[in-house]
């Protein structure tokens, strides 16, 4: 098979020539694998929005063409999640959900409920309504009841869920005992979320020495599976941790290594985090020409992204600094530090 020649574009006319569904279930294959292969390293929806043009037209039959197109949904939801699209992949990952639920077989009811986990972690960068994100949640532990994974990953978003309401301390119970089952069942991506966002539960309480501890153990864990982007963002939450510590050489440090992978992974949203704490680190240590460089840069890939609540603020922040910075006020906007 000239895998090749399927990433540069295979035509709806030269695929329903094929008749054998084996062959054409292996393209699909071979895409859909080269496309998850993307989400973890580098962005990139092509090929998925290639794949949802073919499925319809092809010739395995209406059942495996909802099912791949389901598939390509969940993974073409989570990329747009990676690129800070995140209506787009809320949408995506409903109209998954949905396809999945018509599918309707226990393997199918399962995805489903996978996808509804999917979708609550869109809605706390979207700033939902917490009872839509908790229905989500409820929805899916009771789709995921008998999966040990899927529930141990129900038990993560609902640590989440708390995290995003504010009760910090029912989440970081709740993420320690989904770390323990996720940990046990070798779900290691889940194991790096539930960190991240116990990293998170001890940055909102100002407890310095848990924050970095647990900052440390997540920049541990990535650097151990090799993921840039997953190092990126480790090395992001440390350095919110050594700024509120005042270090902010230390930081700086980190955070140079961390823009370089979010540009190597192809994430603006992390590209433009990084500068936005970087711009009030340099200017914390009287590098008032780095902070404006750094804000510039952090406003100019805010600007480029999907307009939400949180995107606008940030934006607004960095253009806020810039002014303070320019009349010679050094009381700047502090960014998010959880």
């Amino acid at each position: 098979m000239n895998i090749q020649a399927i990433f540069c574009g295979v035509k709806t006319e030269s695929l329903s020539e094929l008749t054998l569904v084996e062959s054409v279930t292996k393209v699909f294959d071979a895409m859909l694998a080269f496309a998850w292969y993307q989400f973890w390293t580098k962005g990139g929806t092509d090929i998925l929005i290639h794949l949802l043009e073919l499925a319809p037209s092809s010739n395995i039959g209406e059942e495996s063409a909802l099912r791949y197109t389901a598939e390509v949904h969940v993974c073409l939801g989570r990329m747009y999640c990676r690129l800070g699209r995140y209506q787009k992949a809320s949408e995506c990952l409903w109209n998954a959900r949905n396809e999945f639920i018509k599918l309707g077989t226990p393997a199918d009811r399962i995805r489903a409920g996978e996808s509804a986990l999917y979708v609550a972690g869109t809605y706390t960068y979207l700033q939902a309504d917490g009872m839509d994100i908790f229905w989500l949640v409820s929805q899916a532990q009771k789709e995921l009841k008998d999966d040990p994974k899927g529930s141990a990953r129900a038990l993560l978003y609902l640590g989440e869920y708390y995290w995003y309401e504010k009760m910090t301390d029912k989440a970081l119970e709740t993420l320690e005992c989904a770390r323990e089952l996720l940990d046990e069942l070798g779900c290691t991506a889940e194991v790096m979320d539930c960190r991240t966002y116990i990293t998170r539960c001890y940055a909102r309480q100002g407890n310095l020495e848990e924050w970095s501890k647990a900052g440390k153990k997540l920049l541990h864990l990535s650097i151990w599976v090799g993921v840039d982007d997953w190092i990126a963002g480790a090395l992001l939450r440390l350095s919110r941790c050594y700024i509120r510590m005042e270090k902010y050489e230390d930081a700086l440090v980190m955070l140079q290594d961390s823009v370089l992978l979010f540009k190597i992974s192809g994430l603006p949203l992390g590209i433009a985090g990084v500068l936005e704490l970087a711009g009030y680190a340099y200017a914390k240590k009287g590098d008032l020409l780095g902070a404006k460089i750094a804000y510039k840069e952090a406003k100019k890939q805010y600007d480029g992204l999907e307009e939400t609540s949180q995107i606008k603020e940030r934006s607004h922040n960095c253009e806020e600094n810039l002014r303070k910075i320019e009349e010679g006020d050094m009381e700047l906007n502090v960014p998010i530090l959880n």
